[in-house]
């Protein structure tokens, strides 16, 4: 208990108000037995990630990680950071909702590259981490080549190896991007739930690969959504100031 008060002491009262939709939601979601494919199965999935959305629309104008003129006639945010953060946001849900539909997942799958892209120009723009320079550059290039020898030998064919190989490459680039600039702003909470994100998106995708190539892990369902949540959450709070940093 005295962990999660300790964690829960970096947020204000602002922002635990506004989290609470996201909180409500996943929760419910992760607890409560559906049917994966249905309409409802796929409204309740999406409603976290809806719920981020208006979180960081909020942020814009609540508690803006820059100081910034808002403009109060655009749902928007003025900075590029959380404009990116946005746009990956509203494509997850569209995401989320097509790798519930038959022969769509590929579609999703392609989607999601996108996404990890945007999360990647986010922390380009903002000035984070620019560049190529990084200690952690070789950490996740050999990350990267290990995560795809192990993920494709649960494929026969080379169409899906590709994929792997493709797929796998935004994903850790973010990875990358969030890790290298943990490491230029150690000290700041924001930038430390960008890095959380990412790599809980690492795992997350790892362990949603495995369970659709039929790769036996112990309630792996309840894990990857848990971790995916974990993810978007942690990018959605990048966009807050946090008072109370490290």
């Amino acid at each position: 208990m005295e962990a999660v008060k300790m964690a829960l002491s970096i947020f204000d009262r602002n922002q635990k108000i506004r989290l609470l939709p996201f909180v409500v939601t996943a929760t419910f979601f992760l607890i409560q037995p559906y049917e994966p494919g249905t309409f409802l199965g796929t409204t309740f999935k999406v409603l976290p990630v809806l719920s981020l959305i208006g979180y960081v629309i909020v942020t814009r104008s609540q508690f803006p990680r820059k100081t910034k003129s808002i403009n109060i006639h655009s749902l928007t945010p003025e900075d590029p950071y959380s404009f990116c953060i946005l746009v990956g946001l509203c494509m997850s849900l569209v995401g989320d909702i097509l790798v519930t539909i038959p022969y769509m997942m590929f579609l999703g799958g392609f989607l999601y590259m996108v996404i990890y892209l945007c999360y990647f120009i986010a922390i380009e723009v903002d000035g984070r981490h620019k560049g190529c320079r990084s200690s952690v550059t070789w950490l996740f290039g050999l990350l990267y080549i290990n995560t795809f020898l192990c993920l494709q030998g649960t494929a026969d064919e080379f169409g899906m190896k590709l994929f792997f190989l493709i797929y796998l490459a935004p994903l850790f680039l973010a990875g990358w991007k969030a890790a290298s600039a943990m490491e230029e702003n150690p000290r700041d909470m924001s930038v430390f739930m960008g890095c959380l994100g990412a790599s809980l998106f690492i795992l997350s995708d790892c362990l949603v690969i495995s369970h659709h190539m039929e790769y036996p892990i112990p309630f792996a369902e309840f894990f990857y959504m848990l971790f995916y949540y974990g993810a978007q959450c942690g990018w959605a709070l990048s966009t807050s100031h946090f008072s109370k940093g490290a």
